[in-house]
């Protein structure tokens, strides 16, 4: 046991050297951009049938969503209601259905729509004929189609409202794709000298922690903070020294400012995972990263994060298996 527990540690420490992030991917498995949508029948809470071939024509939001956990029920009742209202001026043009892909009870689905505010279509996947035809492997998650072809999909995230809304307007010719890119993407500014001293005393922080140098990283995250007082990777910095220390309530509360600012950062969420953890709950932790194994394929730190969290909760193989991945991400310099 203390054998492997040093060998994880050594390959979370070789990891760390190095860090590694790509994009969000496409969140559905079974399914690619510009193929027919499956022809998928489920019924309504009444046990009215609904195919989704029928849409063969115009515009359909399809939300997928799920309440077997606290997390993904809060999480379902945000996406549903902000995407709900955010499409109010193109309800008629839009079919617009949600799923429950887990088979959850009719109880469980209605306290999320009725929490949400949702009066539209509602479909129930009892038997996860959508959850394996689709492949959905993050929830809440939307497809978008049109004339019966998947033009994108995406997973949860913050701004899934504003997300939706835009490529709803792509699709009926609302705005262009490039109107909608420069509206969600706008062009990056400078950064300023003081961001940019900010930024090189939290390299130099990172560095630092990295090392178990604690006090000179906490000096440092500090000296940042001094400068730009909600610099967010300098407050998770001082959430992590907090944890190093065992200061768990100290790392909830950096942790809270910071998800004020970025909740669905990846540094974020891998903190906030790390929170949970000390907290002893670790399957909450898991809940949250394992998603990100797959939007995330790239990153290490994912990978690393994710081994000591089975590790945490006893399941060796599957940490081993992660601490691997970990260390090729390294070795790949990724």
């Amino acid at each position: 046991m203390r054998r492997f527990r040093f060998i994880g540690w050594l390959l979370f420490l070789l990891l760390f050297m190095v860090d590694g992030v790509s994009a969000q991917a496409f969140p559905f498995r079974a399914v690619k951009k510009g193929e027919a949508i499956p022809d998928v029948t489920l019924t309504d809470l009444s046990g009215q049938p609904f195919s989704f071939s029928t849409l063969d024509k115009g515009v359909g939001v399809f939300l997928f969503f799920g309440a077997d956990s606290k997390i993904k029920k809060r999480h379902s009742v945000k996406a549903l209601r902000e995407t709900w209202e955010s499409l109010k001026p193109y309800r008629d043009r839009v079919t617009f259905v949600a799923i429950d892909a887990q088979g959850d009870s009719s109880d469980a689905i209605k306290a999320v729509t009725e929490a949400a505010g949702y009066d539209g279509t509602i479909l129930q996947d009892m038997e996860k004929r959508a959850y394996k035809a689709f492949g959905i492997f993050v929830m809440p998650s939307v497809l978008i189609v049109k004339n019966g072809k998947i033009v994108t999909g995406f997973g949860y995230t913050h701004n899934f409202a504003d997300l939706v809304k835009a490529e709803a307007e792509v699709a009926l010719g609302i705005k262009t794709r490039q109107e909608v890119e420069e509206a969600l993407h706008p062009r990056t500014k400078e950064m300023g000298s003081q961001e940019k001293e900010a930024l090189r005393y939290y390299n130099l922080g990172k560095s630092m922690l990295k090392k178990g140098m604690t006090s000179q990283a906490e000096e440092a995250f500090k000296k940042a903070l001094a400068i730009q007082a909600s610099y967010a990777p300098a407050i998770l910095g001082m959430a992590e020294i907090a944890l190093s220390r065992g200061d768990i309530s100290g790392a909830r509360a950096s942790l809270k400012k910071v998800e004020a600012i970025a909740p669905d950062a990846l540094e974020t969420v891998l903190v906030s995972a790390k929170v949970l953890a000390a907290e002893k709950k670790v399957d909450e932790a898991l809940e949250k990263v394992l998603p990100l194994a797959l939007t995330h394929p790239g990153s290490g730190e994912v990978n690393a994060v994710l081994a000591q969290l089975y590790e945490q909760k006893g399941d060796f193989k599957k940490a081993l298996k992660y601490y691997k991945k970990a260390l090729s991400l390294c070795q790949k310099g990724e």
